[in-house]
């Protein structure tokens, strides 16, 4: 539902926030506790469960057909078909915690008809190389389709929305506490900032990292952004080249020096993950041949993904400083549209990519930049940032990707290669301002 200027919610309309409104997401760490840990730890188990019900209807349903490839056409049946069928997915969890299964499982069929329904069926690289042993491959191999939970890897958090004021912040005895359905007590949690005061609570989702607990609250709030700036100063314009090994080099020929932080704890990622394999492979059988963990078991999951986490969070910090800083300092950011998919698709490269975050990064650039009223210019995706000469401007037709010095046939430059797309990208970035009427003339001497 939309609200009006003055924050009130406008019945049977779609959401269309007014005009100097914002959507923003405010991540706190609650602290629930052992008995609301345990009714957390279900509702995160029944909506992995709801959800890993939808994939094996889905993959049923595209087995009756023989799906061989293209759109899917498949109509999600209600939530409660499948609560139906489960003694345990009762009503003492809120209704939100089977809806959002839904709503990720809809989510996930929409991504494949937008990235894959084009395209012939394709499998995953991992499976392509067992294919070529005499694999014969299965719907649950086709690349980019839905795919089960794990209760290992994650899927610990669910959503739930606002509905007349369930969903709040409440103080008393000089503690603040969480108020979301079926947890009318409320959730201690650590308001180490403010909510906007005019600002509408749309949903809040409860998740778990390691042994953390997070809700990440929704808000739609009134927020002024700086005017856009009408001229931009050429040392005021800075543009970044993607690299595996630093994330970026920027047109100074400043690297980002990542550290690279999922590289760091790779090795206590597979020592846990061997851990686990053999505790799985020694694991007592129940009457239906399934695996009877052992507390040390659980506990070493939960290590794994602390560890896990960890990372990430180290990651978004990062991004999220790096981000900040460039936004301050410059007026105009160019950066190149590359199609991140693709370039993870390269087992050496890929590892990389999914490391660095260059994705999330751009997403911060960008709406960083729009609330400071910066310009942020994405370079087409066929410019050859790489492959120009940022001195005279002659393309270079073959150039090898292990190539990392450029060297001009032409005017004999020699310089970095990341250095050099990025300074390519600069002058795109001059161009598209000087175009748009937002550069500012030279100063004359």
């Amino acid at each position: 539902m939309a609200a009006d200027k003055k924050g009130s919610h406008i019945k049977g309309t779609k959401k269309q926030l007014p005009d100097g409104w914002i959507t923003g997401a405010f991540r706190y760490a609650i602290f629930p506790t052992d008995e609301q840990k345990q009714r957390l730890e279900m509702a995160f188990g029944c909506e992995r469960k709801i959800y890993n019900e939808y994939v094996a209807g889905l993959v049923e349903h595209l087995t009756s057909i023989e799906f061989s490839g293209g759109f899917l056409t498949y109509k999600v049946p209600n939530y409660t078909t499948i609560t139906n069928r489960f003694d345990f997915l009762d009503k003492s969890n809120d209704a939100f915690v089977y809806n959002d299964a839904k709503i990720r499982f809809q989510a996930a069929i929409k991504k494949y008809n937008e990235t894959y329904g084009k395209r012939p069926l394709h499998y995953k690289k991992s499976v392509q190389k067992k294919m070529k042993a005499g694999y014969v491959p299965s719907l649950r191999d086709v690349k980019g389709l839905p795919k089960f939970h794990s209760k290992k890897q994650g899927g610990f958090s669910y959503t739930t929305n606002q509905t007349n004021g369930n969903i709040r912040i409440e103080s008393r005895d000089g503690a603040t506490f969480l108020r979301i359905p079926k947890f009318p007590e409320g959730i201690p949690v650590r308001l180490h900032r403010e909510l906007p005061a005019d600002g509408l609570i749309k949903k809040a989702t409860i998740k778990r990292e390691g042994d953390r607990y997070i809700v990440a609250i929704s808000v739609d709030y009134p927020f002024e952004k700086l005017q856009l700036v009408e001229k931009v100063a050429t040392s005021k314009i800075t543009a970044l080249d993607y690299s595996q090994s630093d994330l970026y080099m920027d047109s100074e020929g400043q690297k980002a020096e990542y550290p690279r932080f999922h590289e760091l704890i790779g090795k206590r990622q597979r020592r846990l993950n061997k851990s686990l394999a053999r505790m799985k492979e020694r694991a007592m059988k129940d009457e239906n041949g399934q695996p009877v963990y052992s507390k040390n078991y659980r506990q070493t999951v939960v290590h794994y993904q602390k560890t896990m986490a960890k990372a990430a969070n180290q990651r978004n910090d990062f991004l999220h400083k790096r981000s900040h800083q460039i936004t301050n300092d410059y007026d105009a950011i160019v950066v190149e549209d590359l199609d991140l998919s693709n370039l993870a698709q390269c087992l050496k490269l890929g590892k990389k990519l999914h490391d660095n975050g260059f994705g999330m990064f751009r997403n911060m650039l960008k709406y960083k930049a729009e609330r400071k009223g910066k310009h942020y210019i994405v370079a087409d995706r066929f410019f050859p940032s790489s492959k120009l000469c940022s001195a005279c401007g002659t393309k270079k037709e073959n150039l090898r990707l292990s190539e990392r010095t450029y060297t001009c046939a032409h005017c004999q430059a020699v310089i970095d290669r990341d250095h050099n797309a990025a300074l390519n990208l600069k002058n795109y970035g001059i161009r598209k301002l000087s175009n748009l009427g937002f550069l500012a003339a030279p100063v004359s001497s």
